[in-house]
């Protein structure tokens, strides 16, 4: 693992976003499911998130994936996004061990 200067958010569901994000330095990606995208685009950010892992090139940038609380959707995204292979998963709201 290499030290994080930067974490560039994106929200899941701006395909233009996506596409570009590898261009603009940062030395990692969050591509965020959680609070950057309403209830009713969450699926369309999965898909879109998916689709980012598995074609678009980001050369050395770390791709991080901000998955929905434990008690929200996150089963869902977890789903979606692990078989895209992401470097990380980002787990927010954790109140407890």
């Amino acid at each position: 693992m290499s030290l994080r200067r930067t974490l560039l958010f994106i929200p899941g569901n701006n395909p233009g976003m996506l596409q570009n994000g590898g261009v603009l330095g940062a030395d990692a990606i969050a591509f965020d499911i959680e609070d950057a995208v309403a209830p009713r685009e969450k699926d369309a950010a999965r898909f879109l998130i998916a689709h980012a892992l598995r074609n678009i090139d980001y050369g050395t940038t770390e791709k991080v994936v901000r998955i929905n609380s434990l008690d929200t959707f996150a089963a869902e995204d977890i789903k979606a996004i692990v078989p895209c292979r992401p470097d990380a998963l980002l787990v927010p709201k954790v109140n407890s061990a």
